[in-house]
């Protein structure tokens, strides 16, 4: 992303394309009984807008003559081939599996006929199961409650056969009481959240399951204040579901983005919930402008390129997006439209609409195409377009806001769908489609228009990179074209999230014939972390950059603890393979002063009430054991 400001001309936009900010749906699934009374015959159920203020029962499907009763049973929703599975292991010594076909994407409708006698049965017990987008299907077993730990299991639904087994550790204080009453569920990005135990049913989320090097392990996130049984996500949200088995039927809501639990509120359609899945339908757009040339004083030949991703579980019908360039520049302003696919990056083999113009026809794709979504290692849930147009008649001193809007759906096709989704695009590459990594493009801050002004640009960023280095920095380099004559200085800007933005450091422009440059930016903890380079001239101008990310399994190196001595408070530096781990403060007596669950790269302690002394700091994590002596002194 390049984008062009002057501070003195925000405040003079005339023309402005508004920001869209558009809500999501998702279908929850809920297995257990059509009302809020244990008795009732099994069944199962597809609720429609779940968290609206009129959620409604898309359909209802009987499966009293398969199951004896709605204990023990689980459902889950396979991404790899839109079904629906319902396990028994209710008689202790198999579990019995039975696949159903409910139409999707196209529709959404019980099966015919179910059969009574299972798809599958082998003796392998599930505690709990849920698939991930690659079909792959996960569940708890052989828990110790004693030491808080269990196996994680990923095995073949057709077969039973245990396919990978990882440890799986619960914090220490926060062992669930047991992991056969509660629920797991697998967002479409791949995090992994369970609510597990009883009296009380406590929240986790589950890192590295899916390692085959690296034990799992769990992180308190809150305690339920009554017993749930099943957990879903619903775009950006989980909905932890239970019952009192007394005509007492609730679920909790947990908003992912800002750890916040809210509820309990009265089940959805009065049904009774034992166990939850969910199909999201989800979609995210980014759009960046990445070249523009001034013709003469007044025209420009501009260049976006716009990412669309599939977010959710389930495969968008009538995929599309919407570009109203008129509506931006003005229709007589506009020409030389075009469109084009990048290279690489449209494997669904999806159709440009021939006949787009921004003005009269915005839409960017043909009709009626499909948009699957992400299994395996496939890259056909994307795709990204060059959109090229000369502008006429630009006012120097105005900003143009723009924003591309992405659209589908599911369970039918056009106004016959059952759910709709859009987004508007957020400003940047396409690493910023989700910058709180929480499953859902539609938050807050989430869909910023992409601007543009005509200006004579104070210099032309050629690259810029930003890589892990020891001791938890992170090495920022950048090159831009030489001379830069009226350039100032350059400031170094980082980002947890892709919103908001925070100032890392400084680089002074002391010649004007060098081109490259470089900044480490120390003490810094946790992934993803995003930079860019805030270029200002001698006359006030400025530059962005485009925005670069750092992913990967967090600060090299050992922890770092300062200041030394400590005399106010001190931090610790934590790497990401802690997190899930303790961290705890001893006194010289050996007494446990200080006690938390480590979720994430920075933990901060206040010493005032401390008397000066030497006290010692333990970080561990399985096998992995940090200790350090902290020295606090007093002013």
């Amino acid at each position: 992303m390049i984008s062009y400001f002057k501070k003195w001309a925000v405040s003079l936009v005339i023309l402005c394309y508004c920001q869209q900010i558009f809500s999501q749906n998702s279908i929850l699934i809920n297995f257990g009984t059509d009302n809020c009374l244990a008795g009732t015959p099994p069944s199962f159920s597809l609720i429609k807008d779940p968290l609206g203020n009129s959620p409604s029962v898309i359909t209802t499907c009987d499966l009293a003559l398969q199951l004896p009763d709605i204990f023990s049973v689980f459902v889950a929703y396979n991404p790899k081939n839109n079904q629906i599975y319902i396990a028994d292991n209710s008689s202790g010594l198999e579990t019995k599996i039975w696949a159903m076909d409910m139409g999707l994407p196209r529709s959404i409708t019980c099966p015919g006929t179910i059969p009574v006698a299972p798809n599958y049965s082998y003796p392998y017990i599930s505690n709990n199961f849920e698939f991930d987008n690659n079909g792959d299907l996960w569940s708890f077993s052989n828990y110790d409650p004693a030491s808080g730990m269990c196996n994680m299991d990923k095995f073949d639904v057709t077969t039973g056969n245990i396919i990978n087994t990882r440890t799986l550790q619960f914090p220490v204080g926060n062992y669930p009481t047991a992991i056969t009453s509660g629920d797991l569920t697998i967002l479409p990005n791949g995090r992994m959240f369970a609510t597990l135990g009883s009296s009380p049913s406590q929240l986790y989320e589950i890192f590295n399951y899916s390692s085959t090097s690296q034990n799992a392990t769990a992180a308190f996130l809150d305690t339920i204040p009554l017993d749930c049984y099943g957990i879903a996500y619903l775009n950006g949200v989980l909905e932890i579901a239970g019952t009192d088995f007394g005509g007492n039927c609730y679920f909790f809501k947990y908003d992912i983005a800002s750890k916040k639990l809210a509820g309990p509120f009265g089940f959805q359609g009065g049904q009774l919930p034992i166990d939850n899945t969910s199909i999201t339908a989800s979609t995210g757009v980014t759009k960046q402008l990445v070249k523009s040339v001034r013709v003469t004083a007044n025209t420009a030949d501009i260049t976006y390129e716009i990412f669309v991703k599939n977010l959710g579980n389930v495969a968008l019908n009538n995929i599309n997006v919407t570009e109203d360039l008129g509506a931006v520049f003005g229709a007589a302003n506009i020409s030389n439209v075009s469109a084009s696919f990048l290279p690489g990056a449209n494997s669904a083999n999806l159709q440009l609409n021939n006949s787009f113009d921004g003005k009269t026809n915005t839409l960017l794709l043909a009709p009626n195409q499909t948009l699957p979504n992400q299994t395996s290692i496939n890259d056909d849930y994307y795709f990204k377009i060059r959109l090229s147009l000369r502008v006429n008649n630009l006012v120097p001193v105005r900003v143009y806001w723009n924003s591309a809007i992405a659209s589908g759906n599911i369970g039918g096709t056009g106004s016959t769908a059952l759910i709709s989704v859009k987004d508007s695009s957020n400003n940047g590459p396409q690493e910023v489609v989700d910058p709180n990594n929480n499953g859902y493009a539609g938050d807050a801050g989430e869909n910023v228009p992409t601007p543009f002004i005509l200006a004579i640009l104070p210099v032309k960023f050629i690259s810029v990179q930003a890589s892990p280095i020891a001791d938890g920095s992170v090495l920022v380099q950048w090159t831009v074209a030489t001379p830069v004559d009226d350039a100032r200085i350059f400031e170094i800007e980082f980002s947890r999230d892709g919103i908001a933005w925070e100032k890392a450091g400084e680089v002074l422009v002391k010649d004007k014939l060098i081109g490259s440059y470089q900044f480490t930016h120390e003490d810094i903890y946790g992934t993803p972390l995003f930079y860019r380079i805030k270029e200002t001239d001698i006359d006030g101008e400025y530059i962005y950059s485009n925005i670069v990310s750092v992913r990967g399994e967090g600060p090299i190196g050992i922890p770092k603890v300062y200041p030394v001595p400590a005399i106010d408070l001190f931090t610790v530096i934590i790497p990401q393979e802690y997190f899930g781990g303790q961290v705890m403060l001893y006194n010289g007596l050996g007494q446990i002063l200080e006690k938390r669950t480590i979720v994430t790269g920075k933990f901060v302690m206040t010493t005032a009430n401390l008397p000066a002394g030497t006290y010692l700091l333990n970080l561990q994590k399985g096998s992995k054991n940090f200790k350090t002596r902290i020295l606090v002194r007093k002013k």
